[in-house]
């Protein structure tokens, strides 16, 4: 009788259970997703590459933008070489930078006669043997014939007809040579002239160049490489 009664209390405790969730409302749960704060360490390195990239593109940028009068001065100096250099070779004629040294001026020459250099026609064929410009056939009536040769033209070094180049360049009041280191030594005081050769060689030597806060450059002429270098530091260091 025991073991029946406790079967018929365990039936009836179970269909009151299976009542009460039956009647109970069924309630639907959504997953929700869980939200995490802060950044991950892929992310972290990711701005930080980003942001190296950035400094290291723009750095040099700003540090390129600013004018450095030394330097640009150094810089056209080493053109007005290169160029005096690459005219020689092209016209046949010796070529030459002509430096100031205690007044901080430069300009470009060749050594060509003054007819050459300042553009005037020189007389030729049957008019130039006769001693005249304008002389015909018809004027070998006129007068003896001269067969004394003309004289030779005195060749000398004058201005390049170029505007700039063929002009002095004067240092700004803030800049100086200090001088020139050569084969004859060093010098720094009057004229002194770096001559290229029609074959574009010239004798190996230093300009040393410098501002009012005592920043040098030096500007080395190789004898035979078409190159002009400009380091920091001064010509006898």
């Amino acid at each position: 009788r025991h073991h029946q009664l406790d079967a018929a209390v365990r039936r009836l405790t179970v269909t009151g259970e299976a009542g009460n969730r039956a009647r109970a409302p069924r309630v639907r749960r959504h997953a929700r997703p869980i939200r995490r704060s802060g950044f991950t360490l892929i992310e972290i390195i990711a701005v930080v590459a980003i942001i190296g990239m950035i400094l290291g593109l723009g750095i040099p940028m700003l540090g390129g933008s600013r004018f450095d009068p030394l330097e640009n001065e150094a810089d056209v100096i080493a053109d007005r070489l290169r160029y005096a250099r690459q005219r020689a070779v092209m016209t046949g004629v010796p070529h030459r930078l002509l430096i100031d040294l205690e007044e901080g001026g430069y300009l470009v020459e060749w050594f060509v006669s003054e007819d050459r250099a300042f553009g005037r026609a020189e007389a030729g064929g049957l008019a130039g043997l006769l001693g005249g410009d304008s002389v015909g056939l018809d004027g070998l009536e006129d007068g003896p014939l001269s067969f004394v040769p003309p004289e030779k033209e005195t060749l000398d070094y004058h201005p390049i007809p170029h505007r700039d180049m063929g002009s002095f360049r004067w240092l700004d009041d803030d800049l100086y040579f200090v001088g020139v280191d050569g084969p004859a030594g060093w010098v720094e005081s009057g004229d002194f002239a770096i001559v290229f050769f029609v074959d574009g060689t010239t004798e190996p030597l230093r300009l040393e160049i410098a501002n009012g806060e005592d920043e040098r450059l030096t500007l080395e002429v190789e004898a035979l490489l078409d190159r002009v270098r400009v380091t920091e530091g001064g010509a006898r260091s």
